[in-house]
């Protein structure tokens, strides 16, 4: 359990200050799809289904089938199928890249489903994530060089369902020649689902559109252009509300990082400040999900090393310290962050552990009480976790960059 000095409140009368933007330095163009979604929880469905009980801590290590990078993944949080994408280089600069599902109990692959030789390197197949009903979303990033300007030509494939293992449908991105894919927003709990891109101009602007990946149809398309040029944005997504929420990130010293909720019907927008606690202030949000049952959302923020809690009701939120750094402790700052909604618990990623071996997962409650802590992992660059509730069981990057770590909380 944490201790009380190491938990903070916010007053629920807080309410946001006058926003101030800061616009984030871009060092990778990388775009996306988000996907959100509205209609029956599953999880709701799925909640008397018996769990099967682990030992709390490391499991099996899944590697590539061609031993390639791992750069895109996922697992079906009501099934035991997974997708993952695998790119092996080549020394004339060809590249090689395969779409492979895989069984989350025994973390070895079951088949290759597509595979693209690419003799320029500019073709690759990355997995984007698996949406509502076991889909799994591919894209084909199709890039092409004319007098030194980049264009996108990306092809989307579906898995319909992913445990069926083979493409059988496409999903279109609109503007798909002028726009990047960024994100397809966790959420396997409704047919709606959110996708973020940005789009090319004088400024690149994101874009959030809601759509049904089985339909092919998208229900509305939101423009951010107050995010323009802003490259490190991530989004949660409350299925019950209907909204997206992301973030104004700050630097040291700083005001506030603000948290931003978008209403995915009507467009509106509404914000508040977040916890801003330590010498040099909270910095950058690294990570965030959403309990979509409660309404709770949980961030990481990366200059204090401290794991945030807010009720997006009445923005009121506690804190937690992560366990043995101090409020100035960037290095063993949280990273990514999932959602368990059967058990409303948060899965915290700490890349830097603080309290044993190379990486760690913390699992908190939603009321900042730390639950269990899990050592042992090894997270490369650029990680992130999946979880299947119903098993209590979760994947996350490395030890190797062509490997997955399967791990029970």
């Amino acid at each position: 359990m944490i201790k009380t000095s190491e938990i903070g409140e916010l007053p629920r009368t807080r309410r946001a200050q006058p926003r101030q933007f800061v616009r984030c330095i871009a060092l990778t163009l990388s775009l996306g799809l988000l996907t959100l979604s509205a209609s029956t929880s599953m999880f709701g469905q799925t909640a008397s289904i018996r769990t099967k009980h682990h030992k709390v801590g490391l499991g099996k290590v899944l590697s590539s089938a061609h031993g390639g990078q791992i750069f895109g993944f996922d697992i079906d949080q009501h099934g035991t199928d997974g997708l993952i994408d695998d790119a092996v280089s080549g020394s004339d600069g060809s590249l090689d890249s395969c779409v492979e599902t895989f069984d989350i109990n025994t973390a070895k692959v079951t088949k290759v489903v597509k595979k693209l030789v690419s003799s320029t390197g500019n073709q690759e197949l990355v997995v984007q994530g698996i949406g509502t009903n076991d889909i799994g979303l591919v894209d084909e990033e199709r890039v092409s060089f004319n007098n030194g300007h980049v264009t996108r030509d990306d092809i989307f494939y579906l898995l319909n369902p992913v445990s069926g293992e083979k493409i059988n449908g496409k999903w279109t991105l609109p503007d798909n020649k002028h726009s990047l894919f960024e994100q397809l927003v966790p959420n396997q709990a409704t047919t709606e689902q959110v996708v973020v891109a940005y789009r090319e101009g004088a400024n690149a602007v994101p874009w959030l559109y809601v759509t049904d990946l089985a339909t092919n149809k998208i229900s509305n398309s939101i423009e951010l252009t107050s995010f323009e040029d802003d490259f490190l944005m991530q989004v949660a997504q409350d299925t019950t509300t209907h909204e997206a929420v992301t973030y104004i990130n700050s630097y040291p010293g700083g005001p506030p990082p603000v948290n931003v909720v978008i209403n995915l019907q009507t467009k509106k927008m509404r914000q508040f400040n977040g916890f801003n606690n330590g010498f040099y202030g909270a910095g950058m949000i690294d990570g965030l999900a959403i309990d979509s049952a409660t309404g709770i959302l949980c961030t990481t923020t990366n200059l204090n090393s401290q794991v945030e809690f807010y009720k997006l009701s009445d923005e009121s939120g506690v804190w937690a310290q992560l366990p043995g750094t101090t409020d100035t402790d960037e290095t063993n700052s949280g990273a990514a962050v999932a959602n368990d909604p059967l058990h409303h618990l948060f899965l915290v990623m700490q890349p830097f552990s603080s309290t044993g071996g190379t990486s760690t997962v913390y699992v908190y409650d939603e009321k900042a009480n730390l639950k269990e802590t899990i050592n042992g992992f090894s997270f490369p660059d650029g990680s992130n976790l999946v979880i299947n509730p119903n098993l209590r069981m979760g994947y996350t990057s490395g030890p190797s960059v062509n490997q997955l770590q399967q791990f029970f909380y």
